[in-house]
């Protein structure tokens, strides 16, 4: 089974490091509906990938399976959007303009530069 990792705390770069995201909750509860990604990796378009969380430490811990979703992937750039599409790509990957601004610039206070993909989280079932 394909997977995608979610953070359940912000990275050691990141302003509000250590603080949870909360991203596994607003999956559940439909306020996250993607991720963005530097690549899909071996993910497309109709498959269906088990979401999970470190239970402790990124990649020094267990994970915890939440839920599956079927998934679209697209191509994904971002370069001195405008405020009102911004505004909806950071509500729609469930974080603030700020921090996601942090999060894609790596806790720098500069304009995002970013080519990946963004993957669409559709028909979530039980892990």
């Amino acid at each position: 089974m394909k997977y995608i990792m979610c953070a359940r705390l912000f990275p050691a770069y990141h302003p509000r490091a250590g603080e949870p995201t909360g991203f596994r909750e607003k999956i559940l509860n439909g306020k996250k509906i993607h991720t963005i990604r530097a690549s899909a990796g071996n993910r497309k378009t109709g498959d269906t990938v088990s979401l999970r969380e470190w239970t402790g430490r990124p990649y020094a811990s267990k994970q915890h399976k939440f839920c599956r979703a079927r998934i679209l992937v697209e191509p994904f750039s971002m370069h001195d959007e405008c405020w009102v599409k911004t505004i909806a790509i950071a509500e729609g990957d469930g974080l603030s303009v700020r921090d996601f601004q942090m999060w894609f610039t790596r806790g720098k206070d500069v304009a995002i530069q970013f080519d990946g993909v963004r993957i669409w989280f559709k028909e979530l079932t039980d892990e």
